[in-house]
């Protein structure tokens, strides 16, 4: 039954990932959720349902649209390949407890900003609203209302702090420092993690940003990496060490 299980979220994963994947790139070019159909972004020509199977199509066409022969962005199979591993990947590690409607609600923004950060430095307030409307849903019903409330304390605040630090940044460096994006991605983080957790998380964001940024410097002539990206993987590590992570907090709390 496990195994039955993990096939079937791995499919799903799979779907959703092609399917947000192409919401990365529409959202930020003001094209409709449903309306064209899969199309090749270079040659404009719609595909046929068999071009637009996740993982398979993009492997058998060799990353290639089938009329015009341009190559398809590789992020796009990176999509794919995160749903198919980690909705799985979620329930193996959480059941279906709390802990894997958060992560699975933070791999889907993460599929959907991973392409439209990466591509167009953009992070769509529609994802993050829906997002963070299922966040409040999954924990009204798993907590208590004393850490719902907590939760939407922390929310507050990292939001706060945020603003915080992009003024402090932007004096410093005399130039946009954090995105409004970043900003309202971290309340979302808040919500799903708590405050210490997310800060943890941020500490995350920004190793990974910086090794990110100095493998790709001599490309990066202007300085500028997409965080969003860096923030859900960040929280994302945090829920995944979260029976190493909780516990040690606790007990720095209890000293």
């Amino acid at each position: 039954m496990e195994v039955i299980i993990c096939i079937w979220l791995g499919l799903i994963g799979a779907i959703m990932g092609s399917f947000l994947g192409c919401m990365g790139y529409r959202i930020p070019n003001k094209i409709k959720t449903t309306y064209p159909s899969s199309f090749c972004s270079s040659c404009n020509k719609p595909l046929k349902w068999y071009m637009n199977i996740p993982i398979f199509s993009y492997i058998i066409q060799k990353g290639r649209c089938v009329y015009c022969k341009e190559k398809i962005g590789i992020i796009y199979f990176i999509c794919e390949v995160l749903g198919l591993i980690l909705f799985p990947l979620n329930y193996i590690l959480f059941d279906f407890d709390l802990n894997f409607f958060i992560s699975t609600i933070l791999t889907c923004v993460l599929i959907t900003t991973i392409v439209s950060d990466f591509k167009y430095y953009y992070i769509s307030d529609r994802v993050l609203i829906v997002s963070g409307l299922c966040l409040l849903v999954v924990l009204y019903i798993f907590l208590s209302t004393s850490d719902f409330l907590m939760r939407l304390v922390s929310a507050v605040i990292l939001f706060l702090v945020m603003i915080g630090l992009k003024i402090l940044g932007n004096s410093m460096f005399n130039k946009e420092s954090l995105g409004d994006g970043d900003i309202k991605l971290m309340a979302v983080i808040g919500l799903a993690l708590g405050l210490l957790n997310s800060f943890i998380g941020l500490f995350f964001a920004a190793f990974i940003g910086l090794i990110f940024s100095l493998i790709t410097i001599k490309k990066n002539k202007e300085g500028i990496i997409p965080f969003g990206p860096f923030i859900l993987i960040g929280a994302l590590i945090v829920i995944y060490l979260s029976n190493i992570i909780t516990p040690y907090i606790n007990s720095l709390l209890s000293l």
